[in-house]
C-alpha cells in the first residue's frame, strides 16, 4: 500500500520498509524537478523560440547539441520514473486482494515502460541528427 503521509516524519511512520521510504522521497523531488524542467522545455520551444517557426532544420540543430540530448533524456527518465511509480501505488491500490492480477497488471506495465525507455533512450543517444530512414 502506498504511504499516505505529507511530512516525512509520518511516512517514517508508515513505511514498511526503506525501499518504500525511498520511493515516497523519490516522488517529493522528482515532482519538484519535472515540473521546472517541463516549465523549461515550454518556454525553451514556446516562447524563446516560436512554435511555428520549429521546422526540420531546428530540431535537428537542437538533437546535435549533447546537452539538449542531455535534457530529454533526464526528462525521459524522470517522467517514466515517476509515472510508473505513480502507477504501481495505483495498481497495489486497486489489486490489493488480488496478488495475481497485481503481479500480471505490473510486469504488463514494467515491460512497457522498459520498451519505452530503451526505444527513447536509443533515439536520443543513437539516433544520427538529420538522418532520414530511406532517405539520401
Amino acid at each position: 500500500m502506498a504511504i499516505r503521509a505529507r511530512r516525512l516524519a509520518d511516512a517514517r511512520a508508515q513505511a514498511r520498509n526503506n525501499t518504500e521510504l525511498a520511493w515516497w522521497v523519490f516522488m517529493r523531488l522528482s515532482g519538484v524537478f519535472l515540473v521546472f524542467l517541463t516549465f523549461f522545455h515550454l518556454f525553451q520551444n514556446y516562447i524563446i523560440r516560436d512554435e511555428m517557426a520549429a521546422d526540420y532544420d531546428y530540431v535537428v540543430a537542437q538533437y546535435s547539441l549533447v546537452s539538449e540530448r542531455l535534457y530529454l533524456f533526464a526528462l525521459l527518465a524522470l517522467g517514466l520514473m515517476h509515472g510508473v511509480n505513480g502507477l504501481r501505488y495505483g495498481i497495489d491500490d486497486w489489486t490489493a486482494k488480488r496478488p495475481e492480477l497485481r503481479l500480471r497488471l505490473k510486469a504488463l506495465t514494467y515491460t512497457v515502460v522498459a520498451a519505452i525507455f530503451v526505444f527513447g533512450t536509443l533515439a536520443l543517444f543513437v539516433g544520427t541528427p538529420g538522418a532520414i530512414p530511406g532517405g539520401e
